[in-house]
């Protein structure tokens, strides 16, 4: 999958949004329910936020229309930040837990083969650093993607 992300609250200071590519696995348990994993790597204003989220949760078909498909996703995931501090030119990096809240669609090309879009919101909780010219410094905030994916069912 690739797609557009944009960073906000602490992390988001300063820095612009971005073009992320990202990998996802989805198992499907029934009709409706299924596991889904994914990762994305972003970096945006020349290396000032970098950002690795990995996010596992439920996906939930919510009816189906043909081949077309929408769902919802929740989910938690591990978020794993180096953000440069502009003042003092140090970089805190941290890991942070947070929440992920998701909504889609796919859309079959074929029995194997299918595309999508996605939307993600991806709420960080608070984590600090301590750093040595900048004290303590607090990483928190969230980021949202707009995503297309394909994939193949096997």
């Amino acid at each position: 999958m690739v797609g557009q992300t944009w960073p906000s609250g602490e992390i988001g200071q300063d820095v612009d949004g971005n073009v992320a590519p990202g990998i996802f696995y989805e198992y499907t348990a029934s009709d409706v329910f299924s596991l889904y994993a994914s990762a994305v790597n972003s970096s945006h204003s020349d290396g000032h936020l970098k950002l690795f989220s990995t996010n596992v949760g439920m996906k939930a078909q919510l009816f189906y229309l043909d081949k077309l498909s929408p769902y919802a996703l929740v989910g938690a995931g591990l978020y794993f930040v180096k953000k440069r501090i502009t003042r003092t030119n140090e970089v805190a990096d941290k890991t942070n837990f947070g929440l992920h809240l998701g909504l889609g669609a796919d859309l079959d090309l074929s029995d194997r083969f299918f595309i999508g879009l996605q939307f993600d919101i991806h709420n960080l909780f608070t984590g600090t650093v301590s750093l040595p010219a900048n004290g303590r410094t607090e990483i928190s905030g969230r980021w949202t993607g707009f995503f297309l994916k394909g994939g193949v069912r096997f």
